[in-house]
C-alpha cells in the first residue's frame, strides 16, 4: 500500500473508527486556536483519543485546507 492509499483508508475510516468524520476533526481544530501542528496532534491523541496516523493525518490535511484557502 503506498502512502497516499494509506492516507485515503485512514481518510475513510475516520468516521468508523473515530466517530467523526474529517470535516469534524477540522472543525475541532479550529476550536482548539491551536496553530502549531505538534499541539494539534497531541490535543486529537490525548483530548480525543486519535490514533497517531489519524491525528498526523487530519492535521496535514487541516494545513493544506488552510495554505489553500
Amino acid at each position: 500500500m503506498t502512502p497516499e492509499e494509506m492516507e485515503a483508508a485512514i481518510v475513510a475510516n475516520l468516521q468508523e473508527k473515530t466517530g467523526k468524520a474529517l470535516e469534524e476533526w477540522f472543525e475541532v481544530l479550529r476550536a482548539s486556536g491551536l496553530s502549531d501542528k505538534r499541539a494539534q496532534k497531541e490535543v486529537l491523541k490525548k483530548v480525543h483519543g486519535v490514533g497517531h496516523f489519524q491525528a498526523q493525518t487530519i492535521v496535514k490535511l487541516h494545513a493544506q485546507r488552510l495554505a489553500a484557502s
